[in-house]
């Protein structure tokens, strides 16, 4: 899986992010999207499926292995990095190097990289998606009758406004 992923360009990784079920799909594209520097695509961004996760226990950890090569998290150049790994390794369900300690099925701080991600996104969306806000005017006029008035948010004479 991991071969397809690296080698599928962009878009047909953004339009597998929408349609996939799997968490373990869902996880390794993210991870190769972020290392493109692709974190959003439309109203799609890195996150938006996952980042719920951070934090919360899902699955089971005895902390304890028998590995006798066991990887830290400072053996990775990126949080993503230690992500792909972990996700390579077994993960979520198996964590034979414990980089997943709190079972919510994200390594390292790679939870917190996403919830930054998707954090970021929705503001942006809620920045960029908001109606427009009307604006009420304190200018006079004067109308046929020579009576005077301003104009209401809501687009209506307010004659006691002058």
């Amino acid at each position: 899986m991991t071969e397809i992923i690296d080698q599928a360009n962009t878009t047909d990784l953004w339009l597998e992010y929408r349609r996939s079920q799997s968490a373990v799909a869902l996880s390794l594209i993210e991870t190769e999207l972020v290392s493109r520097g692709e974190l959003q695509f439309g109203t799609a961004y890195v996150g938006q499926r996952t980042a719920s996760a951070y934090q919360r226990s899902l699955y089971t950890r005895t902390g304890t292995t028998s590995s006798a090569d066991l990887r830290n998290c400072s053996d990775f150049a990126s949080s993503a990095a230690a992500q792909r790994f972990f996700i390579q390794a077994g993960g979520p369900l198996n964590d034979p190097h414990i980089l997943d300690a709190d079972g919510d099925g994200l390594a390292c701080e790679w939870g917190v990289r996403i919830a930054r991600i998707a954090s970021y996104a929705r503001q942006q969306a809620r920045s960029t998606f908001a109606a427009p806000r009307r604006t009420t005017s304190s200018r006079c006029y004067v109308g046929p009758r020579g009576g005077t008035y301003t104009i209401t948010a809501s687009g209506n004479r307010n004659y006691s406004g002058c």
